[in-house]
């Protein structure tokens, strides 16, 4: 979805109209089906595209009162679009506690004619996203942050200290976006806008919020877990097949395919969608032509013994090119997880057959299933015994040369030992650069609330911490992202049936030692999945999803990375330092492969800046 809210100046002929139209078409790769309204006595714009025609995502309240637009992937039930559904509850009930009873991962916009306020709100989980910026006569917003580019009347200017969280992450954490003045919703939020909000022209007034919660994930974590009642572990796996066979009839919408890598998480989903079809339904799977990466057989076999129809695919090397360079324009912001390309061809194929594709997406962050947070429970319960002296020694040792840790050996020790918290210690695991900052020429990396203990959930076991900031922040803000750019560029939706509301909650009441028991993650999940696959399947070691890039940067992205790394081209940008950035690049060319990881958010910015901001920019 997309609308501009012209505020302050007069509408002129048909302006609003080919307003309209222009959103619709930003977003027309979305799908076949467009709406657009317009309120000339309001200045109001709203644009709508949907994958299916049945899922219509405006609608007004019976009274007339309400306008709403809705983004994401809702789906028709029982005759009623969620945009109509919605549109239904606001005169009894308002805005908010409308919002906390739609269980549809939706962004939403809601224009309340009488009171002359717009209202945006995103999903709980953020699967969904809306970005807005205050222009010259007003306000703009929109699911994707290229339509807001392209609204702009001039060149929006880089944010430095958000693309310093895009290196330290790989996505730029909400609400700051890759351009000063455009904004994204935080997940479970939403933003009221009335006249005094929306700038005259030539003003000031970039603020980001305030934001509101209607929904809250620390509020939920927490009442969940005091809710916790003994349960066997048969039982809990009892409860889980059963919530999560519900999400995946729910979340079906048409679906008649999912992603299978043949980890636990997809194999489950595979496994529930196929029990509710007659028919063979359509698996996914996406190899890599390197066999430290590649699971695509072992996916196939999953496959076999589900009954489920399965297209693999293999990411070769000659591949890799095409896709690394579509990136800037699919995602339309900088994006650094290197599984967007093996997800990008899945996308590709699914847009020749589906319109519906469920994912795995959240079965780790939910049910513990990263060997990172065993690592970081592990390090920190060995850290946390030195003495503080020591700590702050290796602590001011670190500072000196951050990102040596990556390369593993003492210096890889020294940066463990110098964590505080347990926070403290995931984030050093998670991050890309450990210090962001060195590699811009003017930029403070902004506090981000990983470490504000005042943020974090109180009760539960420390694993569950892990589990929070992974879900309020890699999960909504990254692989979100991942998956709705990914497919959306293909006129698919992708929905994950692990962020279904219930299954959320039931997640957070499950004992946490159904989730971690002697060292093994994932328990739960894995003893569902034995329902269905032999029980050697479940407890086999996970590969992951992510691509090769330390062998593809030496090899066929080579050039590629040397073009945009040119050192006179990023000095004369002024955004990065030329310095920091060639001897990365030296290094890894000499040898140090490990600082791939730090290259690709860098050659990622570099792409994107290039296409959207470059001298051929649209």
């Amino acid at each position: 979805m997309a609308g501009s809210w012209i505020a302050h100046r007069e509408v002129c002929g048909d302006e609003l109209s080919t307003t309209g139209r222009r959103l619709a078409h930003s977003l027309a790769h979305r799908g076949r089906h467009s709406e657009v309204v317009e309120r000339t006595g309001s200045g109001l714009a709203l644009a709508t595209v949907a994958v299916l025609h049945e899922a219509r995502c405006l609608a007004s309240s019976p009274d007339g009162r309400y306008i709403v637009a809705t983004g994401g992937s809702g789906v028709a039930a029982g005759g009623a679009s969620a945009a109509q559904s919605i549109a239904c509850l606001l005169p009894a009930m308002g805005v908010i506690e409308a919002l906390r009873r739609v269980q549809d991962p939706l962004s939403m916009a809601v224009w309340d004619e009488r009171a002359r306020t717009l209202t945006l709100a995103r999903d709980r989980m953020g699967q969904s996203d809306i970005y807005f910026t205050r222009n010259a006569f007003g306000l703009a917003f929109s699911s994707e942050l290229k339509t807001l580019r392209q609204e702009d009347g001039g060149s929006p200017e880089v944010d430095p200290h958000a693309i310093s969280q895009l290196f330290r992450y790989g996505y730029i954490p909400a609400p700051l976006t890759a351009y000063r003045g455009i904004y994204k919703l935080p997940a479970g939020t939403l933003r009221v806008f009335r006249l005094p909000d929306v700038p005259e022209p030539h003003t000031a007034g970039d603020a980001a919020g305030p934001f509101h919660p209607y929904w809250n994930l620390r509020q939920e974590a927490e009442a969940q877990m005091a809710s916790r009642t003994q349960a066997t572990l048969g039982r809990s796996v009892d409860k889980v097949v059963a919530s999560l066979e519900r999400a995946v009839c729910a979340s079906r919408g048409g679906a008649t395919a999912t992603l299978l890598s043949g980890g636990v998480d997809s194999s489950l989903i595979a496994a529930l969608l196929q029990r509710q079809s007659v028919d063979a339904v359509d698996t996914i799977s996406v190899g890599f032509d390197v066999p430290g990466h590649d699971e695509s057989e072992w996916a196939a076999e999953v496959a076999r013994l589900l009954g489920t129809r399965n297209t693999r695919l293999l990411m070769e090397e000659a591949n890799a090119l095409r896709l690394v360079e579509t990136m800037p324009r699919v995602f339309c912001e900088p994006y650094a997880d290197s599984s967007a390309i093996p997800t990008l061809l899945a996308a590709e194929a699914a847009g020749t057959s589906c319109s519906t594709i469920l994912t795995g997406d959240g079965g780790d962050e939910l049910f513990f299933g990263h060997a990172s947070y065993v690592k970081a429970l592990r390090n920190h319960g060995l850290v946390r015994h030195l003495p503080r002296p020591l700590r702050r020694a290796c602590r001011a040792y670190a500072s000196r040369s951050p990102e040596r840790a990556r390369l593993g050996g003492i210096a890889a020790l020294i940066a463990e030992a110098r964590s505080g918290s347990l926070a403290e210690t995931y984030l050093a695991r998670v991050s890309r650069w450990r210090d962001p900052s060195r590699a811009l020429k003017a930029a403070n990396e902004p506090a981000h609330p990983f470490l504000d203990a005042a943020l974090h959930p109180t009760g539960g076991h420390p694993g569950e911490l892990l589990l929070y900031l992974d879900q309020s922040n890699e999960l909504s803000e990254g692989l979100m992202t991942k998956s709705d750019r990914s497919f959306g560029a293909f006129g698919v939706q992708a929905r994950s049936p692990f962020l279904d509301q219930e299954v959320l909650s039931l997640a957070w009441s499950t004992p946490f030692e159904h989730k971690l028991h002697n060292g093994e993650t994932k328990v739960g999940l894995k003893r569902a999945l034995g329902r269905f696959l032999p029980q050697h399947h479940p407890r086999r070691p996970k590969k992951g999803f992510g691509a090769p890039v330390a062998q593809w940067l030496n090899g066929p992205l080579r050039d590629w990375a040397e073009e945009l790394l040119d050192p006179i081209a990023i000095r004369n940008r002024g955004i990065l330092d030329e310095h920091v950035v060639s001897a990365l690049w030296k290094s890894f060319v000499d040898g140090n492969r490990k600082y791939h990881t730090h290259l690709w958010p860098v050659l990622m910015f570099q792409a994107w800046d290039r296409e959207w901001n470059g001298k051929n920019a649209p």
